[in-house]
């Protein structure tokens, strides 16, 4: 019997999980992609991804408390339940791992330039798993603590940058035109991967019944903090960033000035973002071996925790300069969120609650 969860730990948890892929790879993306249209483009998507959890919610609801991999179960049994699992463990595990790279480059660069990476990623996978051996629900309730700080650091950074913006960046108004903002922009959606995590968010919750609006508030809260950010880098640097600045918004974190008290807040925000990562991969550690144990009928998952961070260790490793990195956040992250959680997940659904209607 899995530990439930809260309404506020799910919320927070969704939140933090998009804001992780937000700031470490899909705001620069989408400067550089589509210029000064940015903007109009973060409300594009946000209007695409709440109209998606609306359609998924309602795909849902015929399943209270079920979960992608029950629902698969009752389509085709075992063998699609084992299928979704493996894929939806390969998705989270290589996208956490690159996002892991990402988050322990910047570190390196800006604080241990002569500590070898290895021993960087290794703290991270240590963490995680220490805070994954202790309960299922302890990591979960992280967020609660975590969220509120990541929440108030990206409002403190846009209005403590707001003397720096030039709002004549949001011109020419279309940016690089109408495709990149509209068209291939709509790629952009893949911000919103850590929304992923609520096809398997059900058999979590104490109340399944509030699935819907955890997963409307999420998203919601989520684009507010989505428009935040592209704000803070459009306006302060329109599409000129430079690939060597792996982190745009800790080099906003640096302009800001409040007085003579508080000043160089660039530490105190890799802090709360590094914090915010760790208990990511917590939950994330948490949910993927939950799904070994499902699709394997294991008793425990805690015997795997280590194995799944090993192979979170391997990919992040693997990835040896900073081109493969950035092909990996503009190509592949795209083509797996776009098959796995969107076009997999929801044929699968769409079937489940076919088949559901005719047996009815």
């Amino acid at each position: 019997m899995e530990e439930k969860i809260g309404n506020k730990e799910a919320v927070c948890f969704i939140v933090i999980a998009i804001l992780n892929g937000i700031v470490l790879n899909t705001n620069k993306i989408i400067i550089k992609h589509c210029g000064s249209s940015s903007l109009i483009n973060s409300l594009f998507v946000c209007s695409i991804a709440l109209i998606i959890v609306f359609l998924m919610c309602r795909l849902f609801k015929n399943f209270p408390g079920n979960n992608i991999l029950d629902i698969s179960k009752y389509l085709g049994g075992k063998t699609l339940q084992f299928i979704v699992g493996i894929l939806y463990i390969f998705y989270f595990g290589f996208t956490i791992a690159v996002l892991l790279r990402k988050m322990t480059d910047c570190l390196e660069i800006i604080f241990y330039p002569m500590t070898d990476i290895i021993f960087i990623v290794l703290l991270f996978i240590l963490s995680a798993g220490i805070i994954s051996k202790f309960s299922k629900a302890s990591s979960f309730k992280s967020t609660l603590i975590v969220f509120p700080v990541i929440a108030g650091i990206l409002i403190l950074v846009f209005l403590g940058n707001a003397r720096n913006f030039d709002l004549n960046n949001i011109y020419p108004i279309l940016g690089n035109g109408i495709n990149s903002t509209f068209i291939s922009g709509a790629t952009n959606l893949v911000a919103f991967m850590g929304s992923s995590y609520l096809y398997f968010l059900p058999t979590y919750l104490s109340n399944p019944e509030k699935f819907k609006k955890i997963s409307v508030t999420s998203i919601l809260i989520a684009s507010f903090f989505f428009i935040i950010i592209t704000s803070t880098i459009l306006f302060m640097y329109h599409a000129t960033l430079s690939n060597s600045e792996l982190f745009p918004l800790y080099i906003a974190v640096r302009y800001i000035e409040f007085g003579t008290f508080i000043q160089r807040m660039d530490s105190t925000f890799l802090l709360i973002s590094t914090l915010a990562f760790i208990s990511f991969l917590a939950i994330n550690t948490t949910i993927c071996t939950n799904i070994v144990k499902k699709i394997t009928n294991l008793s425990d998952n805690k015997p795997i925790i280590y194995p799944y961070l090993l192979y979170i260790f391997a990919i992040a490793i693997f990835i040896k300069n900073n081109a493969i990195l950035e092909f990996l956040e503009n190509f592949i992250f795209k083509i797996m969120f776009f098959i796995i959680p969107i076009c997999i997940s929801f044929s699968v659904l769409i079937l489940a609650n076919l088949k559901k209607h005719f047996s009815n």
